[in-house]
């Protein structure tokens, strides 16, 4: 990378970090691209080097925020060296993280009302379903899975997780003890055996 290239990297993170801040505390609409240009120091014309718009920021960001979720899911499932364990370990994951005040405002309330739900959609499959979606098949390749269609399971799972996610958030405290319960209840229904 020559030095034109780390600058406009460098300033493409800072636009994205910035950004970032600003929506998690205002919002996607209440924050003018304005206020991101100026807090930055840029130009209108530099920033759009960087970005069309706010909105393809707000793509960017998701897709951050989605890979971000992803190995924070795997750290969290390699706890266990049971693949059960894994799946279960991954979901209270994905919730904790998706209640994340950082995570919670862009990806679940601002993300889906701003981008089209089929890119929100896209961007949820490359990342968190096909994680669980992973998992899945591997639990079903080892017999721990009742037989049933992947497809239709990981979806239901995932936008199980999601509106949980939601719901969770709105109260306080966190209790991770009664979230880790209500998943492992609501999976044993599909376990085999």
């Amino acid at each position: 990378m020559n030095k034109n290239e780390l600058a406009s990297f460098q300033t493409r993170n800072k636009i994205l970090e910035i950004a970032r801040q600003k929506f998690v505390t205002k919002g996607f609409h209440n924050t003018s691209l304005q206020e991101i240009v100026e807090q930055i120091g840029l130009t209108r014309g530099a920033f759009y080097h960087h970005f069309k718009n706010k909105e393809e920021i707000l793509y960017e960001l998701i897709r951050i925020i989605q890979e971000e979720i992803g190995s924070y899911v795997e750290k969290r499932a390699m706890n266990s060296q049971d693949s059960w364990e894994q799946l279960i370990f991954g979901c209270v994951a994905f919730v904790e993280k998706a209640v994340d005040k950082d995570t919670m405002k862009i990806l679940l309330v601002d993300g889906p009302s701003i981008i089209s739900w089929q890119e929100w959609k896209q961007m949820d499959n490359e990342n968190s379903e096909s994680h669980l979606k992973e998992q899945l098949l591997l639990l079903q390749t080892e017999g721990k899975l009742k037989k049933t269609n992947i497809e239709y399971l990981t979806s239901f799972i995932s936008g199980g997780l999601n509106e949980l996610a939601i719901k969770v958030s709105s109260m306080n405290p966190f209790d991770r003890k009664e979230i880790e319960s209500t998943i492992r209840m609501m999976l044993e229904g599909i376990k085999n055996g």
